[in-house]
């Protein structure tokens, strides 16, 4: 037991940290790879960018912040990769689609959709038809990414 805390606060504050642990975990392997390099690369550089603010300044807004950050990225190419990549040669493209659960786990009810107003009619129709029904819209987003190329007529 410690001389601070009863054992019970103890044990309750560290299962607390372990959840929170877990969560961060869980949350971080949902991403891509190159989502989880930006995520780190503006993290730590946002850190950096706290300690090195004086404390007497008023705090910059979120808008101001990111700018700050990221410009501090571009400043140090070699320590934040996934920020100074090369952005992909196609935007991402997002999908739509309404499910539904089947035995236990979610299922499609609808087509694949690229336009958001169809598929948001499409999930109205769902819950109109069937109200009494689990529905949700899903989006699925994809990101190209150019991990390597070959270009035979550039000059070496």
């Amino acid at each position: 037991m410690s001389d601070l805390l009863p054992e019970a606060l103890a044990d309750y504050l560290i299962k607390r940290d372990n959840q929170r642990a877990q969560r961060v975990q869980e949350f971080l392997t949902k991403l891509t790879p190159r989502e989880r390099g930006l995520v780190h690369d503006a993290a730590v550089m946002g850190f950096f960018q706290g300690l090195q603010r004086d404390r007497d300044d008023s705090m910059p807004k979120d808008a101001q912040t990111v700018a700050l950050v990221i410009d501090a990225c571009f400043a140090y190419e070699d320590l934040y990769p996934h920020v100074n990549a090369d952005l992909a040669p196609h935007p991402a493209t997002s999908t739509y689609t309404v499910e539904t659960p089947r035995h236990e786990d979610w299922g499609r009810w609808s087509p694949v959709m690229d336009d958001t107003d169809w598929a948001r009619e499409r999930w109205q129709t769902a819950i109109e038809h069937s109200p009494g029904r689990r529905f949700r819209m899903v989006r699925a987003d994809t990101v190209y990414t150019v991990t390597a190329e070959h270009n035979p007529n550039e000059e070496t």
